[in-house]
């Protein structure tokens, strides 16, 4: 059987559910009024000074109080409202003709028909499809929802009435590399890559992670994906075991809509790289929501039992989380409210002792807010959730040319794939970005998010190194900086709907690195300590202790997108930087740190 080799860029910044009015749905007609709908309101919350602060003090490896994680029960009895508000206006739902009322305390998710939905809302409800992915419909208002006056004071957002979600039009195929003479201009380029693929053992040799470690029974890691993405193919996951020479991962759980008929690039590279790197026996939960972020992490935060690793392979622009006028955020909200909001439900998730992780972006500095590179006043971009201070950002890295000398080259000849095809052998990272690369890693600084304690050392230490850096207009340099961490991110190897794919992306990264944190909660499990949770901190205090715990990448600069490049943007160099963060794992230093913690 003919072998399909495709070079895929994996577009990670996908979707904004509640933000961004994609011009590619098209309006049809009023929807029926019988046609049932599900929403949710969010509730204003209290308490968040106190949820902040416990939240550091106990992922904080200095603390006392280090790894004394709060239950599910505890954290939502801190932030809902007092217990009559959510009554209140679980009441007026009902009695407005609404069903399936959950109350969740800081949220309610509800269903009703049409005609309710309009009536509550002041709006009028129309079929839209769209005219790309043209197996997608949705019922959505034509107008600006509003908040009716009985619940006005106790309502922040709501979601599932008036936004039309930014779909993702599928991975983009490439059968050549991006043209060199395009990205003449780059300063400093990465250089050119090692053509050889990535598998499993790649990245294990690379890292120095254990691929016969005997799970911890409750070790577990959780894929996500957003507006109900197409799934992966459980079929697949026997095949990759068995041409890259792997356990079968080891998948436990489908939460949400699954359709693995024609699977998707992304949700088929995050289970076999998350769940492969997450070791033997590893629980993996593959999760999607028909919705974005504020959705997700609602859901998890509410979701018991939990998975304590969660890996997030999406993004989108902090500024584009909504756009006034446009969208879901219209009730008087704006991008920073929703990401404000959003990064709430990611410490309480982390205060249950989950670790979140997401992919940095693949466009570089320019991002997806300048996709063309043209503005030479566009903001450096920045990315949601990659950009919060509350998830552990993952840059993206490729392995140099090997040299002719290489004095231990990566040995993969137990995966018979690599038999038939050539695998990479190079043991020297540099950033990953184009033309070497399909991709460019994305870093810089949020928009929004205030740089935290715990970076200020080690980011601080870059602002003032005397790396070149951008004009100060173009980012906030006192806010946080991103990603915390890279893995490798070019080439790899992946078997979708029985054929074999070659993709890149900061997609594969956050898995990958996803995957090591499951390996490390393992340990601790194994010897009766709590998972490691909000991991950020810890993550810089192992580097102030022994900087050898990562792999300094200091080659290559992130100013391109996968089409172009900008005038500006960041250099790797020595030490964190705004392009690959504090660097790549050296699993064996960073597991003997984390072996020292309480």
């Amino acid at each position: 059987m003919r072998v399909l080799l495709l070079l895929v860029f994996l577009v990670f910044c996908l979707v904004p559910a509640l933000s961004y009015r994609d011009t590619n749905w098209n309006k049809l007609n009023r929807a029926g009024r019988r046609e049932n709908l599900e929403f949710r309101v969010a509730l204003n919350q209290r308490n968040l000074d106190v949820l902040e602060s416990t939240l550091l003090d106990v992922s904080n490896p200095a603390s006392s109080n280090y790894g004394k994680h709060w239950t599910s029960e505890q954290v939502a009895d801190l932030v809902a409202p007092e217990p009559w508000v959510s009554k209140k206006v679980v009441n007026y739902l009902k009695k407005n003709g609404c069903h399936n009322v959950e109350n969740h305390g800081d949220f309610i998710k509800a269903s009703g028909p049409v005609s309710a939905v309009e009536k509550i809302f002041s709006v009028e409800m129309y079929n839209y499809k769209h005219n790309i992915k043209t197996e997608q419909s949705i019922i959505r208002s034509s107008e600006t929802y509003q908040v009716p006056f009985e619940i006005s004071q106790y309502v922040h957002i709501v979601s599932g009435v008036s936004e039309l979600p930014h779909l993702n039009n599928g991975p983009k195929s490439k059968t050549l590399k991006p043209n060199p003479k395009d990205f003449e201009a780059t300063p400093a380029p990465s250089g050119p890559a090692d053509p050889g693929m990535v598998v499993p053992q790649t990245i294990q040799q690379l890292y120095g992670i254990p691929s016969d470690y005997v799970n911890n029974a409750n070790t577990s890691l959780c894929l996500a994906e957003f507006a109900a993405d197409r799934s992966y193919q459980p079929k697949d996951l026997k095949t990759f075991a068995a041409k890259t020479g792997t356990p079968l991962i080891n998948v436990v759980k489908n939460i949400g809509p699954f359709e693995p008929t024609q699977p998707d690039l992304e949700s088929t590279l995050d289970v076999q790289y998350g769940g492969v790197i997450a070791g033997k026996d590893a629980l993996i939960t593959f999760f999607t929501v028909n919705g974005w972020m504020y959705e997700f992490s609602s859901d998890l935060a509410a979701t018991y039992p939990a998975p304590y690793v969660v890996s997030m392979s999406w993004g989108w622009p902090e500024p584009l989380q909504c756009q006034q006028g446009i969208g879901n955020c219209t009730n008087g909200e704006s991008s920073q409210d929703y990401v404000n909001r959003v990064n709430i439900e990611f410490q309480k998730i982390g205060l249950r002792g989950i670790t979140l992780l997401a992919s940095s972006g693949d466009q570089g500095a320019p991002g997806d807010g300048n996709p063309s590179c043209n503005s030479r006043d566009q903001p450096i971009s920045t990315i949601f959730p990659g950009a919060s201070p509350w998830v552990t950002s993952v840059g993206a890295t490729m392995l140099a040319a090997p040299s002719a000398n290489e004095p231990n080259p990566i040995d993969t000849s137990d995966a018979p794939v690599c038999g038939i095809h050539k695998c990479a052998t190079s043991t020297q990272e540099v950033t990953c970005s184009t033309p070497s690369a399909l991709i460019t890693t994305g870093g810089g600084f949020s928009n929004y998010s205030p740089q935290p304690a715990w970076q200020a050392d080690a980011v601080n230490a870059y602002l003032s190194s005397g790396v070149t850096l951008p004009n100060k207009k173009f980012f906030n340099a006192s806010n946080r900086g991103f990603p915390d961490v890279s893995g490798l991110g070019h080439n790899y190897y992946i078997v979708a709907a029985d054929q074999m794919n070659i993709v890149d992306g900061t997609s594969c990264s956050s898995p990958v690195f996803g995957g090591i944190v499951a390996l490390l909660n393992s340990y601790r499990l194994d010897n009766n300590k709590s998972t490691l949770g909000f991991i950020n901190p810890l993550l810089y205090a192992a580097y102030a202790s022994n900087p050898e715990i990562y792999n300094d990448i200091t080659v290559g600069n992130n100013y391109c997108t996968e089409s172009c490049c900008a005038t500006t943007g960041f250099l790797a160099t020595k030490g964190w930087d705004a392009v690959t963060g504090l660097g790549t794992p050296n699993f064996k230093e960073l597991l003997a740190y984390v072996q020292s913690l309480n």
